[in-house]
């Protein structure tokens, strides 16, 4: 008697439309979690009675939670799975955003912030996993260019958000504002969020975190792109842990002013997303990439050039940091969709390294430009940063074959 095979196992099909939203809002933590308070350092400075670098510690302990935590939320999320993943991190979230609110110490707000870093790494690092686990290989860099599109409103209203409850309640305030977020993400994720991790896994779920770093360090094409992300983080992240003190602090200018600053800032980074993703349609991602860094560069130099010379209008400042905001967009979404495509098999542990060589390369630049006074050392850290993500561009190799992304 012939035994037929059994059929083969049917791949489930994810809708972009409820995908593309859900993993937005989650790697959205980030953005808000940086940015809401951005306006509102400087008060915080004065009730602890800090300066720049004591209020730096704030968002430095929140990145080295964050960056701490992608040592293990990406295994976890490789065993247990996408969803359970998402609800643990978020109920930690919404937790250490209370205990952030009410912290009466400046050192007790710097552990809070620490305990929501920790939290908060899920967000992103599920959303680069669950984009890997859904997305057709071929249109990985177009989902996660619509991812940023979606993301692109978190930083483009967090500052405006910010200003607004710290105008009425000071920064404990605009604190409170992660807390409410964390909880409606929680109900949204329980209700929306399937599970999309593969059924077949082979031994991923056993490889400990330095076997998988092992195996990424392996693919020339990762290493290059890290450092690529870890450069363009460190722009980040140094534009928002000293330029408030530049901006309001050197500059004179108003809390609306930097405001709309970081708002309009957070449009170009929008329209370099909108932009990648139409770019996308007959550039690889590599190219696409390969054209973010350039404007990066000019987005650090201009700003620099700016101060140099003596222009103080806000005006003038927007538009100087606008090519970096949309280099970011346009750059990002590319590199990790280069970086995660060959690792299906591990894409939770891929997602996690990468975030936290990213989360280093923050920390690092950003360190850098508070231990130089922050200033006109702000755009030349910032700069130079945009200099090692342009030569680590380079060094991604071409793909064999085919258009990545």
């Amino acid at each position: 008697m012939r035994l037929d095979p059994p059929p083969a196992a049917t791949k489930i099909v994810f809708p972009a439309a409820t995908i593309i939203p859900l993993t937005a809002a989650l790697f959205a933590v980030l953005p808000f979690s940086t940015d809401v308070y951005l306006t509102a350092m400087v008060d915080l400075g004065r009730e602890f009675g800090v300066a720049v670098a004591g209020v730096q510690r704030t968002l430095i302990s929140f990145t080295l939670g964050f960056g701490l935590a992608h040592l293990g939320v990406g295994r976890i999320a490789d065993r247990f799975g996408r969803r359970p993943t998402a609800l643990a991190g978020l109920g930690l979230y919404v937790a250490a955003s209370a205990l952030a609110v009410a912290a009466p110490t400046l050192d007790a707000l710097v552990a809070a912030r620490f305990l929501q870093g920790l939290a908060a790494a899920s967000g992103p690092i599920l959303c680069r996993t669950i984009i890997r686990d859904a997305a057709p290989p071929d249109q990985a860099g177009r989902w996660l260019a619509k991812n940023g599109a979606y993301l692109g409103l978190a930083p483009l209203t967090a500052p405006l958000i910010g200003a607004l409850l710290a105008a009425l309640g000071g920064w404990r305030a605009a604190l409170a504002f992660l807390a409410v977020y964390g909880a409606a993400l929680l109900v949204v994720v329980w209700l929306r969020l399937p599970e999309t991790r593969p059924a077949a896994r082979g031994d991923a779920t056993n490889l400990s975190i330095f076997r998988a770093l092992a195996e990424l360090l392996r693919h020339r094409a990762f290493v290059a792109v890290a450092a690529a992300l870890a450069s363009g983080y460190g722009m980040l992240l140094t534009w928002l842990s000293t330029s408030a003190f530049l901006l309001i602090g050197e500059l004179g200018l108003t809390k609306p002013q930097a405001s709309a600053i970081y708002a309009l800032g957070s449009g170009a980074y929008l329209g370099g997303s909108l932009l990648g993703l139409r770019l996308s349609r007959s550039l690889s991602a590599l190219t696409i990439l390969r054209i973010a860094g350039p404007l990066l560069l000019l987005g650090a130099a201009a700003p620099a050039l700016a101060l140099v010379e003596g222009f103080r209008h806000w005006a003038v400042m927007l538009v100087c940091v606008a090519p970096f905001y949309c280099g970011w967009g346009l750059g990002q979404p590319m590199a990790i969709a280069i970086a995660m495509r060959p690792f299906a098999h591990m894409a939770g542990q891929a997602s996690a390294w990468l975030g936290l060589i990213q989360q280093l390369g923050g920390i690092l630049f950003s360190l850098i430009a508070a231990a130089l006074g922050g200033g006109v050392a702000t755009p030349l850290v910032m700069a130079a940063a945009a200099l090692a993500f342009i030569a680590s561009a380079a060094a991604i190799p071409q793909p064999q074959a085919g258009r990545i992304g």
